[in-house]
């Protein structure tokens, strides 16, 4: 079977899994059902997929040295997950998470807890999960192994792709909103954009509960810009039923 496809299947499976961990983790912290989590639109956390697939690659052969095999879990996600908030960060200008109130951590990107989590989860994926995920693939035909691969790889590109360009069109609106020398018709037809983008930005505010209170007055701004520009949208729309 086609080595690209196969850690492809991982990768949106163990993204999947993770997107349910984190809704059901996030609800018990928030002690509040968190209906979704995560940057994409669908059901699925890619940094997830991504460190287990690091693993898969690089650490499978540690399969037989425990302790290494949990270190170097924890370096490896512990990494990616800081280079993941770095370039997010640099790329929208906002913080998607912070743990500068945990213990132990490096400017509030990673901190220890996660990366001992990072380890065993490291443990768990190459010497239960995987194994059982492989022998659940090998079951399928060679048909249905490359139908349902490319079906989701599609499905996953579309989803990246929309995602990233709403998220920098409503970025590149909302500052032309706030330039001093933006006329009252400019600032109309940036909100008329902005509120065709409206679904996938609320769903995104609802994905990141803390994010107002980790980035302060700029998630504020997009918070209530949006919100302002969902309320006219709807009383537009009953005025016009009424």
């Amino acid at each position: 079977m086609n080595s690209f496809l196969f850690l492809f299947l991982l990768f949106i499976i163990y993204s999947i899994v993770g997107y349910f961990v984190e809704i059901l983790a996030c609800s018990i912290y928030s002690k509040k059902f968190i209906f979704s989590r995560g940057f994409l639109i669908g059901p699925y956390l890619p940094i997830y997929g991504t460190g287990v697939v690091l693993i898969t690659i690089f650490l499978s052969k540690y399969r037989d040295d425990l302790l290494a095999l949990f270190i170097m879990s924890c370096v490896f996600c512990t990494i990616l997950e800081y280079i993941t908030s770095y370039v997010m960060e640099k790329l929208f200008n906002l913080r998607w998470w912070d743990y500068s109130e945990k213990k132990f951590h490096i400017n509030g990107r990673v901190c220890l807890s996660n990366s001992i989590l990072f380890g065993i989860g490291g443990l768990l994926i190459v010497e239960f999960f995987n194994p059982l995920i492989v022998k659940f693939i090998n079951y399928l035909s060679p048909f249905w192994f490359y139908f349902i691969s490319i079906i989701l790889l599609f499905l996953f590109i579309v989803d990246f792709l929309m995602t990233v360009e709403i998220m920098i069109k409503v970025k590149v609106n909302l500052s032309m909103i706030e330039e001093k020398d933006a006329t009252e018709q400019i600032k109309k037809e940036v909100r008329k954009s902005l509120a065709n983008f409206n679904l996938l930005t609320v769903r995104l505010l609802k994905s990141f509960p803390n994010m107002e209170k980790i980035n302060g007055s700029e998630f504020s701004k997009l918070k209530n810009t949006i919100n302002n520009i969902r309320k006219e949208k709807v009383n537009k729309k009953k005025n016009k039923e009424a």
